[in-house]
């Protein structure tokens, strides 16, 4: 029986190793994404006074955060700007549909295609921080929250 055990222990060890018994290592990159200096009152902003001009005239500072490798470098930070929100009821808020056309970014996140009480103060929220995000690339002139014109993606 302890020989049952150790072979399966080192089984599941080795599932997470290369060929050699070297743990596999994920390959990452870098990403800088913006959140608000001070997270509290910029979640007061949108809640309390509900006013999200206001709101996204606060300070923002930059964050670096490690991500999964892609070659997207603007769509893997968009994700990891949503991801920054934390957990939602639908999980982390992440980038289910995106495209850039003539410098507008196209972007929907998962927050966006199902309600819940609450869903309009992580709506606002991550939104915030992901247009902040993505308007920190010189390519990216505006970010609109819906599909480009003249696409319908199946939901």
């Amino acid at each position: 029986m302890r020989e049952i055990i150790a072979s399966v222990l080192l089984s599941l060890l080795l599932a997470g190793c290369g060929s050699a018994g070297v743990p596999r290592q994920e390959r990452t990159m870098e990403v800088t994404v913006l959140v608000p200096a001070d997270a509290r009152a910029y979640g007061e902003m949108i809640t309390g006074e509900q006013n999200l001009q206001r709101a996204a005239a606060m300070p923002f500072v930059e964050k670096r955060v490690v991500v999964p490798y892609s070659r997207d470098l603007l769509r893997a930070s968009a994700d990891a700007a949503a991801r920054e929100v934390g957990s939602t009821q639908m999980g982390p808020a992440a980038v289910l549909y995106w495209k850039i056309k003539d410098g507008t970014a196209f972007v929907l996140l998962n927050v966006d295609t199902d309600g819940w009480a609450g869903v309009s103060f992580t709506r606002a929220y991550s939104h915030g921080l992901v247009e902040k995000t993505l308007l920190q690339f010189k390519e990216i002139k505006r970010v609109v929250w819906d599909e480009a014109p003249g696409e319908h993606q199946a939901r």
